[in-house]
């Protein structure tokens, strides 16, 4: 018996690993209740925000990201319902709307599903890690 193997581009590398990756997770919530939800994945990621129709922009500190949004900080956060552009390293540039804000905090929906996984320095196609480990 022969295996054949079909070399994949990074496009197909990338929706494969979109369709392995656990999507839900099940949380308790505030009053006891049992949810099922998108996966999040806590991260502390550095990107730039800003209107879709503008050319300013501003640091971006996202807290959590998962396949159809995101959590952050910024200093001067959209407005809700606004069409936003948010550039991330190793993602890039993701379309947008805000769903919420508290005060620096913002919620973000996109307009379409990304992979979160690449955010992940260890996930980025090119990039190589240090040879150090983690004390932890």
């Amino acid at each position: 018996m022969s295996a054949t193997f079909t070399k994949l581009s990074s496009s197909q590398r990338i929706s494969l690993r979109m369709e392995n990756v656990a999507q839900y997770e099940t949380v308790i919530g505030d009053e006891g209740e049992i949810i099922t939800r998108e996966r999040r994945y806590a991260v502390y990621l550095r990107g730039v925000i800003g209107r879709a129709a503008s050319r300013n922009r501003m640091p971006l500190t996202v807290r959590n990201i998962s396949a159809h949004g995101l959590k952050g900080e910024c200093a001067y956060p959209p407005r809700a319902h606004d069409l936003v552009e948010i550039d991330l390293p190793g993602v890039g540039t993701i379309t947008g709307h805000v769903r919420w804000g508290d005060g620096c905090a913002i919620g973000i929906a996109f307009d379409g599903p990304v992979d979160p996984t690449l955010a992940f320095t260890r996930n980025r196609p090119g990039v190589r890690r240090s040879g150090l480990l983690s004390a932890h």
